[in-house]
């Protein structure tokens, strides 16, 4: 019991310095504010209103930490997730300062745009904080510091990739008891050597090393003879988990929901933009960029752009396309036309020293000018800003039925730009292994999205457009 409660103190102090850590930097850019701002506003305040103002910043973020929480203590987690909590957590802690000061009845706290900055200030210092004590708790653990001993069930190939995925990741901080299986030496997959057992044996060696996890990693035959493991485990206070049989089939990210509030089933495919808010967070970014870029960029690029085009082919200056929308639903695609007029448009490929592409046309393909009035796309609700690139019908119809997986693009929007595209598959497809590619990282992006990537997207493209794209053509 004494490893389990070191353990209950380790993570608590986790959270407490973190928090600690979270109130400095609070605290510290609320006076940085001040002081940057002391002669427009500040100098006004006196000490009483000033005081006021302190203890409604923190008790705002005290409120915000609680409901949020801190996830540092936890074995396994990326900086984007790190992020994203901060994030969740600095737009808690602003509304509260919204709806504190209304109920208060006193000046809002974020009267002047200098307060805004100071809510951006905070995220960004605490989000640098808590990536650099995950930094520093990795580096503890790597030394030997806050592990958790772990029992493995089972010799097999699962078991040995649980192994890969824990034990040799220093950073998480497992110290390894052993294997434990009832399989024949012959038929390990594991090194013997770490074999310390039977399952019989696991009961006295968990007390023996004080154990505080215990992964079943054994197959569907064999999985029911861990259940004693498991009641032992729960009456010992002791994390028990159990790696699915269908791992040895499927390779990736699956979610875990209930059927009727208590019938486990499992999703194939975990799609963070099946949740509710994380539609909004997207649809919201995508219309106030693309109502700004269409009322302060477009006309000009419109009316430069247009009459080059008009002026150097005949024609009309959009060409619009049929193609492939979320669900499988058709929509038509706006783009400047950068070919001159022909009938194979809705079927061919560019190609590279394509006769068809116009010097503009080349110009604005190596840019992705082209693809800028799709932001009208993007307002009335076909496209998102980042997204699987839509494909001509024609495509559709020939890949679905050679490439596996391809439908599946289809679940999310299409996208002016995509991951793909910012990761080399964009352009022409010379043969099949390029477009399963481009799918591949398609799927791979539905199913990893944030926010984050979004952004991140969004740069990568800018800085492509501005060096220019080697496959545009």
């Amino acid at each position: 019991m004494k490893s389990k409660k070191l353990q209950q103190q380790h993570a608590s102090a986790i959270r407490i310095l973190v928090a600690i850590g979270d109130f400095f930097l609070l605290n510290l850019a609320f006076f940085a504010v001040i002081y940057i701002f002391r002669t427009h506003y500040f100098g006004l305040l006196n000490y009483a209103e000033l005081k006021y103002r302190i203890v409604l910043v923190n008790m705002s973020y005290a409120i915000s930490l609680f409901s949020t929480g801190i996830i540092l203590d936890r074995r396994i987690v990326f900086s984007e997730n790190i992020v994203a909590l901060v994030f969740r957590t600095t737009i808690i802690f602003a509304g509260i300062l919204f709806a504190a000061s209304s109920i208060l009845s006193s000046t809002f706290i974020f009267t002047n745009w200098y307060w805004i900055l100071y809510v951006v200030a905070v995220f960004i210092c605490v989000s640098c904080w808590r990536i650099l004590s995950r930094s520093i708790l990795k580096s503890y653990r790597i030394h030997g510091g806050n592990h958790r001993q772990l029992i493995i069930l089972g010799a097999g190939s699962v078991a040995q990739k649980v192994y890969n995925a824990t034990v040799k990741n220093l950073e998480y901080g497992y110290r390894f008891i052993g294997f434990f299986d009832d399989r024949a030496k012959e038929d390990y997959k594991v090194d013997p050597s770490l074999v310390k057992g039977s399952l019989a044996d696991v009961e006295k060696f968990a007390e023996e090393f004080g154990a505080d996890e215990i992964i079943c990693a054994l197959p569907a035959g064999d999985d029911r003879k861990a259940l004693p493991i498991l009641r032992f485990a729960e009456n010992n206070l002791i994390r028990f988990y159990i790696v699915p049989d269908f791992m040895r089939f499927i390779r990736k990210s699956v979610s875990l929901t209930t059927l009727a509030d208590s019938i486990p089933i499992i999703s194939l495919r975990e799609e963070p933009l099946k949740a509710g808010m994380n539609r909004f967070l997207k649809r919201s970014f995508d219309i106030l960029f693309s109502l700004a870029f269409t009322v302060f960029v477009f006309p000009i690029l419109f009316i430069v752009l247009g009459t080059i085009i008009k002026s150097t082919s005949k024609g009309p200056i959009f060409f619009l396309q049929k193609r492939t929308g979320k669900e499988g639903k058709e929509f038509t695609c706006i783009k400047f036309r950068t070919m001159t007029v022909n009938k194979d448009a809705d079927e061919k490929q560019a190609t590279k020293g394509d006769a068809r592409v116009t010097k503009i046309g080349a110009f604005m393909r190596k840019t992705n000018l082209d693809e800028m009035p799709q932001f009208l796309n993007v307002l009335v609700g076909d496209m998102s800003i980042v997204g699987p690139r839509p494909h001509m019908l024609k495509h559709t119809e020939i890949y679905s039925h050679l490439i596996d997986k391809y439908m599946v693009r289809h679940f999310a929007k299409p996208g002016i730009t995509g991951w793909a595209q910012v990761t080399g598959f964009r352009g022409e497809t010379k043969d099949l292994s390029e477009m399963e590619g481009r799918i591949k990282q398609d799927v791979w992006y539905i199913e990893n999205w944030t926010f984050w990537l979004d952004l991140k997207i969004i740069f990568k493209t800018v800085a492509n457009m501005i060096k220019g794209e080697e496959k545009a053509y």
